[in-house]
């Protein structure tokens, strides 16, 4: 399982993403954001044939998250 988290310090929010396989053997990328402290968080399941097209997706999300002011955690 690969797990990576952002924050965005100016606005107090935060983006995660995990990488595993579920029962059937297929990637799953789950996002989840939202604000810190907050209970009205959201999330999302895309699924992917192989790893490295899951791999793949979470590099540009890593970029996309970066572009957008959020710094690793």
């Amino acid at each position: 399982m690969t797990r990576q988290r952002w924050e965005c310090p100016d606005r107090d929010r935060y983006y995660e993403a995990h990488l595993a396989r579920d029962l059937l053997g297929d990637w799953v990328l789950t996002r989840v954001w939202g604000r810190r402290g907050s209970p009205r968080g959201r999330n999302t399941h895309t699924p992917f044939d192989t790893l490295e097209q899951a791999q793949a997706s979470l590099r540009r999300l890593a970029t996309r998250r970066r572009a957008r002011g959020y710094l690793p955690t």
